[in-house]
């Protein structure tokens, strides 16, 4: 009996005891797929990050420079919605099954990609679909840690999974640039050989599944219909997707208001310490799909070098970030929450700002030195602001907070970076900055990061105004935050 003890879940699937011989076997798989689950979740974040920046020169040479956010903020959007769904199903289905789906609509996204120098539509659509299947990898690695590792050693993966996801993104801003140079469709090349890793997956996941698993389709749909509206219409300022924002904003209402379990609830919408948190995330989360294609913009049209070099010199604030993420735990836990999200915004906001101040310095100051400063804030951000939105609410409703965390940081980026990119663009405020920057592109660029900045640091202004009333309405002492 002790052989095959489980602890059940509430609707889930049975968990092994660690200790008996099933936990022993599924240990032992799990081993063995979770290398190879991290290795797809590297090539997903690798073009992610790659293509969050240089979606400038792809929509350049398409000639749709105008249509080139939508790269990056319409997957952006899929991603948040996925990671919800994604996250709310490994409870109940097969971790197999989702893992190799995942896989092959990765693949055929990347397949689709090949084919993207003939329409900037293509691009998008395969960038969509590529983030609607690797994303299954990052769930599923959760899953598998939290479950089938002991319990000892399940810092020790989440710790690496932090350490791969920043290391796969200094990889692909690296890549990128060098790939503008021969063809930037090999980044899409890249996730065809996530298909070869399908074989082992199949033999090393659970193929357990569980009655209960209910997701939120229509919920869901509107959200994620409203976040592309609303996307839209930052892009293509046309009143048809204006109407189209409205309509779908009052269906969710009307339909969270009226559905039996939506996946958010009126009642945790107008929590005002859940709210309130919320436009933190949202405004302090608004530049960050747009940072390294700015950077990347203003290498190429400002100072004329092209986006390897300007690889080279931004890596660095990102493999800084990968430092950090190691050092900012402690550190957070030992100044405490309030402490570490106001440094954070500050750095963020200042780290923008000083990318404009430093154009007229150079190329290493504006685009090596001053990112740093944000991706530094980076570190001591996303933790705290998570952890206090997941104690704004009931136990029992954390993971919700924690999807609509996710989906709300991917609405923000990607509206966000269809605002500025159009704006950068179409060469806006280009007269003049405060910096002393030349007419031109320069302006505009410092214009726009200028604004960026100013922005974080009114989210910074919103969470010292308001970080009272949210720590005292959630579930930790005030003193204790």
């Amino acid at each position: 009996m002790a052989e095959t003890a489980v602890k059940e879940k509430e609707n889930g699937i049975p968990v092994p005891e660690e200790g008996t011989e099933e936990f022993a076997r599924m240990n032992k798989m799990a081993k063995v797929a979770i290398p190879i689950v991290l290795i797809i979740f590297t090539m997903g974040v690798l073009q992610q990050q790659a293509f969050g920046m240089i979606y400038v020169n792809i929509g350049d040479q398409l000639g749709q420079a105008n249509l080139a956010p939508l790269i990056t903020s319409i997957p952006g959007i899929v991603l948040g919605i996925v990671c919800v769904v994604y996250g709310s199903l490994g409870d109940f289905v097969s971790l197999k099954k989702m893992m190799i789906l995942g896989t092959i609509v990765f693949v055929l996204g990347s397949i689709l990609g090949c084919f993207g120098d003939l329409s900037i539509w293509i691009v998008i659509l395969a960038r969509t679909v590529q983030s609607a299947g690797w994303q299954v990898s990052g769930s599923i690695f959760l899953v598998l840690v939290s479950k089938y590792i002991e319990k000892k050693k399940r810092v020790i993966w989440y710790g690496v999974f932090v350490a791969v996801f920043r290391i796969a993104a200094a990889l692909g801003v690296f890549l990128a640039g060098y790939m503008t140079l021969v063809d930037w469709r090999i980044l899409f090349g890249i996730g065809v050989i996530a298909v070869f890793f399908i074989p082992v997956l199949a033999k090393n996941l659970p193929d357990q599944h569980a009655k209960g698993a209910r997701i939120d389709v229509v919920g869901f749909t509107l959200i994620g219909l409203f976040a592309g509206a609303v996307t839209m219409f930052f892009t293509d300022m046309n009143w048809g997707w204006g109407i189209s924002c409205i309509v779908t904003l009052v269906a969710f209402v009307v339909y969270i208001n009226k559905a039996k379990d939506p996946f958010i609830t009126p009642k945790m919408l107008t929590n005002p310490a859940f709210a309130m948190t919320m436009v933190v995330i949202f405004v302090g989360y608004f530049f960050s799909y747009t940072l390294n294609a700015g950077c990347n913009a203003i290498g190429l049209n400002v100072y004329g070098i092209d986006s390897s070099q300007v690889s080279n010199l931004l890596v660095w604030s990102i493999i800084l970030a990968a430092i950090m993420g190691f050092a900012a735990g402690p550190i957070i836990q030992r100044i405490g929450r309030k402490a570490s999200v106001i440094l954070a915004l500050a750095c963020m906001g200042g780290g923008l700002i000083a990318v404009a101040f430093l154009i007229p310095m150079g190329a290493v100051w504006s685009l090596a030195v001053a990112p740093c400063i944000y991706y530094f804030g980076t570190s001591f951000f996303y933790q705290p602001i998570v952890d206090t939105a997941t104690l704004t609410v009931e136990a029992e409703e954390s993971g919700r907070a924690l999807g609509f965390n996710d989906l709300m940081q991917a609405i923000t980026g990607s509206v966000g970076v269809a605002i500025f990119g159009q704006l950068m663009a179409n060469g806006a405020m280009s007269g003049g900055s405060l910096f002393g920057t030349e007419a031109g592109p320069a302006s505009t660029y410092a214009n726009v990061f200028t604004i960026g900045g100013a922005i974080v640091l009114g989210a910074m202004v919103i969470f010292i105004a308001s970080m009272k009333m949210i720590y005292s309405r959630s579930r930790v002492a005030d003193d204790e935050s």
